[in-house]
This record gives C-alpha cells, sequence and structure tokens, in this order.
C-alpha cells in the first residue's frame, strides 16, 4: 500500500507557496468547470494541416531516407554548420555548439512521429517512412552484440563509446523501434526494442542504489549522476508499450521492472515539500525549484506515467498516489489570463510563465486522462488546447514553436534542433483525439498496418484501455503482406 502523506509545511514551503500566489498560481485561482470541446477530428485535422507539412518536405527525410536530420531551420530547410540561421544562434550554445551532430534520439523521435500520423490518418506514406526510419535505425544504430545503440554521429563518426552512452539516448533510441511493434506487431522488430531494453536494464542498473544509473562508465562523475530522466524516460518512451503487448516472458519482467520504476520515482525523487520531482539527486545545489528538471514539465509526465502504470498493472492505490496530486500541480502550472500552462519555478519560488511546448503537452495529456473519468479537467482543456492550437503553431511553415513568450509573440524556440523533434506534437494529437472522442461517447478510430491471417489479441489506443473492435481491412498497396486495420475503440480508460 501507497502512503499518502500531507504537505509539509515549513519556511521553504511557505515561501514557494506566496512566490507562486503573487503570480498568479495559487490555490482557488482558477475552478475549472466541464467545457464543451471540439470532437477528435480536429487533432487529426491538426496534424494533417499544421504538423506534418514540416516533415514532408524533402529536407526532412534525409539521405538516404530515413536517416532524418537533426536540425532544421524555422523554414525547414537544412542548417548549414557553417553559416547556421539565426534561431540555432539564438537558441544558445547547448545547440549551437553540436550543430553536424546527427543523434539516433531525434532520428527515433521522427520514426515515433510517422508512425502516429498512419495510426491517426491510415494514410500509406506515412507507414513508408515510418518503415525507413525503423530500418536505417536497425541497420546502423542498433550495437546488437552490445545490446546498446549508438548515441550520435560527428563527421561520420559514431559515439559515444559503448560505457559512455546514456540511459536516457537508449530509451529514446528505443521509441521508434517500440512504436513499429505496436503499430504492426513485426517480430523482428518487437525483438530488437527487448533486446534493447534488457540491455539498457542490465546494464545500468545499480543494485547499491536501487535505480539506474546515467552512464556505466565514461569520464568524470558521470557514473555518479542520479538522474530522473535515466528512470522516467525508459517508462515513456518504450516500456510502457511494449509491456501491454510483449509475449512471455518478457512481458513480466517489463512489469516488473515499471513497477519498480514507479517506487523509485516516488521514493527517491518525490519531493512533498515541493509538490516536484527532483531532477536529479547527486548534487545538493540542485534540489530546489528552477533546478535541473525540477519543473512542471518532468513532474507532470512522472506522474501520468505512474498512473498509467498503475492502470496497466490493475495496481490502483499506484494510480490513486498520482491522481492525488495531479490536481495540485495542474492548478499552480496553469495561466488563466492566456489559458496556456507554465514552465516551472524559477530558483526563487516565482512562476516562470513561458510556455514550453513539451511540458504543455504533457499537461494537457494529463489533464485529458483525468477528463476520461471528472468532466471538471475539460475546464483547462477548453483553454489550454485554444493555446496550443492559436499560439504554438506555426502557421505558416508548420509544427510547433519550442517555446513561446506570451507578452512578446515574436520570441519564440526553434522547431527541430538535438531535443526537439515531432515526438511530443504527435503523442499530444494522438492522446486528444483519443480523449476528445470519448468524452463525446464516439468511437476513436485507429490504424494498424498488421499481418495478414488471425488479427492479433490486446490490440490498444497508445497508453489507454477499452472494448475495440475490428470495423475494416484494406490492403496496404505499398507493404506486402501487411493490412490496414482499422480499429474503432470505445469506453477508453
Amino acid at each position: 500500500m501507497i502512503a499518502v502523506r500531507r504537505l509539509v509545511t515549513s519556511p521553504f514551503a511557505s515561501l514557494v507557496l506566496a512566490a507562486g500566489l503573487a503570480a498568479g498560481c495559487g490555490k482557488g485561482r482558477f475552478e475549472p468547470a466541464p467545457a464543451a470541446l471540439p470532437e477528435g477530428k480536429v487533432w487529426v485535422e491538426h496534424l494533417s494541416r499544421d504538423l506534418a507539412p514540416f516533415w514532408l518536405t524533402p529536407q526532412a527525410l534525409g539521405s538516404p531516407v530515413g536517416a532524418f536530420p537533426t536540425f532544421r531551420c524555422d523554414d525547414g530547410s537544412l542548417v548549414d554548420p557553417e553559416l547556421p540561421c539565426g534561431e540555432m544562434l539564438v537558441a544558445g550554445p547547448w545547440v549551437s555548439s553540436r550543430l553536424g551532430v546527427e543523434y539516433t534520439r531525434m532520428r527515433s523521435r521522427q520514426t515515433f512521429f510517422y508512425g502516429v500520423a498512419f495510426h491517426l490518418t491510415g494514410e500509406e506514406r506515412y507507414l513508408a517512412l515510418a518503415k525507413a526510419g525503423v530500418d536505417h535505425l536497425r541497420a546502423h544504430a542498433l550495437d546488437r552484440a552490445e545490446r546498446s545503440a549508438v548515441s550520435w554521429w560527428k563527421d561520420g563518426v559514431a559515439g559515444p563509446p559503448v560505457p559512455a552512452r546514456s540511459s536516457q539516448d537508449l530509451a529514446y533510441a528505443n521509441l521508434g523501434l517500440a512504436f513499429w511493434a505496436y503499430l504492426t506487431r513485426d517480430p523482428d522488430v518487437l525483438a530488437d526494442a527487448l533486446l534493447l531494453y534488457e540491455g539498457t536494464f542490465d546494464r545500468y542498473d545499480d543494485p547499491e542504489r536501487g535505480l539506474l544509473r546515467w552512464a556505466a562508465g565514461g569520464v568524470g562523475g558521470e557514473t555518479a549522476r542520479v538522474e530522473l530522466v535515466a528512470q522516467l524516460d525508459q517508462v515513456n518512451a518504450y516500456a510502457l508499450l511494449l509491456a501491454s503487448f510483449a509475449p512471455e516472458p518478457h512481458r513480466s519482467r517489463l512489469r516488473a521492472d515499471l513497477a519498480r520504476i514507479a517506487r523509485v520515482l516516488i521514493d527517491r525523487f518525490w519531493s512533498e515539500e515541493l509538490g516536484l520531482f527532483h531532477g536529479s539527486l547527486h548534487d545538493p545545489v540542485e534540489r530546489g525549484p528552477g533546478a535541473r528538471h525540477t519543473d512542471f514539465g518532468h513532474t507532470v509526465k512522472a506522474l501520468w506515467m505512474i498512473e498509467r502504470t498503475g492502470a496497466l498493472l490493475g495496481d490502483a492505490a499506484l494510480s490513486a498516489w498520482a491522481r492525488e496530486r495531479l490536481p495540485a500541480l495542474l492548478e499552480r502550472a496553469f495561466l488563466p489570463r492566456h489559458g496556456c500552462w507554465a514552465t516551472g519555478l524559477r530558483p526563487d519560488g516565482s512562476l516562470d510563465a513561458g510556455v514550453t511546448w513539451w511540458t504543455a503537452a504533457e499537461l494537457d495529456q494529463a489533464a485529458a486522462t483525468l477528463a476520461l473519468t471528472d468532466r471538471r479537467y475539460t475546464g483547462y482543456l477548453e483553454r489550454t488546447w485554444t493555446c496550443w492550437l492559436d499560439r504554438l503553431v506555426d502557421h505558416e511553415d508548420g509544427e510547433v514553436w519550442s517555446w513561446i513568450d506570451l507578452d512578446r509573440p515574436e520570441r519564440r524556440g526553434a522547431k527541430q534542433h538535438l531535443w526537439k523533434n515531432g515526438y511530443h506534437s504527435a503523442e499530444h494529437a494522438l492522446v486528444s483525439y483519443l480523449v476528445a472522442q470519448e468524452l463525446h461517447g464516439r468511437p476513436a478510430t485507429l490504424h494498424f498496418a498488421l499481418p495478414d491471417g488471425a488479427l492479433p489479441d490486446g490490440l490498444r489506443p497508445y497508453f489507454f484501455d477499452d472494448a475495440a473492435e475490428v470495423t475494416a481491412v484494406t490492403p496496404l498497396r505499398g507493404a506486402p503482406g501487411l493490412r490496414n486495420v482499422a480499429v474503432s475503440f470505445r469506453g477508453i480508460r
């Protein structure tokens, strides 16, 4: 049983709460009420109209197709490292210093985007691009002998050495493989995804500390780093999805690891005092608000993953632990004047009211999940979905900005770089579609590319559960041996 602890009262907590109240994020400032939301087709249209054009240009596809580029300018053109577009320089040295490096994690994220696009639309062109990404990952990034994956290439040379690869990078290397396996049930790709999963957990497990290490070797203090994302990103990138359909004995191991990670997040990283997860534990200086990864985005993602893990495992106490803490976080993060989500807290406890794309996506996804059982949370979505569609989308060249300044709209972040790709915007469209359809009492239709023969059991709508019914089966001209299977889902929870 998971104990429910009360919020600790301390001078520091009072400082944070007072600063939050002064910034307009205090208790009682916004009481959501049930709202009428648009139907799910809005999100399919959003993906096709607002997102996909940025990922369908020749420059987006790589050479060969599937070797998707890490960096592109806001107009979709490729970045010249010797004469980069201004947005890469404005982003800061953490971006500009890595120009010319190609990252596996970003190729994997783009593969995920095309997979979701097919999932929502059934259009075969997206399936072909997702397969190109999967084929490239398996041929060039996957290191089967080491049960690992290359992190990046610079001037055609792969790096870093195997022990220095971060567990977070390995998680996202698996993202595209896991989603393809979910979408197609391809046994060879599933085997590779499971190989990478088991290699990661075996190599990075730290029995003494009871968690996953950041690195298994390397220079400096890399192996001593205790990072939230080393645990958390294994869940959202692949483990939660694979655990819903992988065969035994892998399914049992995945589910045991999911339960273990949930306990690590709660017992080691959660701060009841802050109402946030600590982003890291190895540096005492990095323990307060405004510290690296101690923010609304990582906290809501962790809470959502704990809640979804509990739902998958049938662990009601685990889900309840997260659900009890999500409302306070949503209240703190919501900006009622703009109808958008804030990013986090500054070191002095005041609100960072800038809007970061992935944080907004995760907060929307958590609020949408709660709305399935409590319609009051549609009151947030009525405003924040509008903020996403009206403010974050680049209506000229497609995709969403990485961040926006609500008071100075001309200030906005680059749309594609070493940590920005189509992953979060695609997942946001998928979850929003599923929830919108359920809220309207209508079935959500998703497309799978499944082999000829008997259809597999256990088709599910991403991270949710439901009642499924196959409604159409049509051939895929460009994918011999596979069929476009349209599945209708009702009762999504």
